[in-house]
């Protein structure tokens, strides 16, 4: 009886530890979801020439040259209100407590 037992314990611990191949199917979700995963991941298009304007950042507020920004662009301090309506051609210089542009956005 106890052989019985320790055999059917011994089978039921090899059958759990068995590696089951994934499918096709299973192959094809994991491709869908990876490429997925890659779109939403990817940084979004720069529509407000933020990447022309990088240097800005940890300059002072103060010394920013309107004429040299696009139409439209905005600096915004620290603690200050904006709307919130999002225009994806609009450049947002945001200031840091200390003055200083601490980041750069589109919207």
């Amino acid at each position: 009886m106890k052989r019985i037992l320790v055999l059917a314990l011994m089978s039921a611990v090899v059958a759990a530890c068995t590696y089951q191949a994934p499918t096709y199917r299973d192959l094809d979700r994991m491709a869908a979801a990876s490429q997925r995963e890659a779109i939403m991941n990817r940084p979004p298009p720069d529509t407000c020439q933020m990447a022309a304007h990088r240097a800005l950042i940890g300059t002072d507020g103060a010394s920013i040259d309107p004429a040299s920004l696009p139409a439209g662009a905005r600096v915004i301090c620290h603690e200050c209100a904006v709307t919130l309506d999002y225009r994806s051609g609009r450049l947002n210089i945001e200031l840091g407590p200390d003055g200083k542009v601490a980041n750069l956005r589109c919207g």
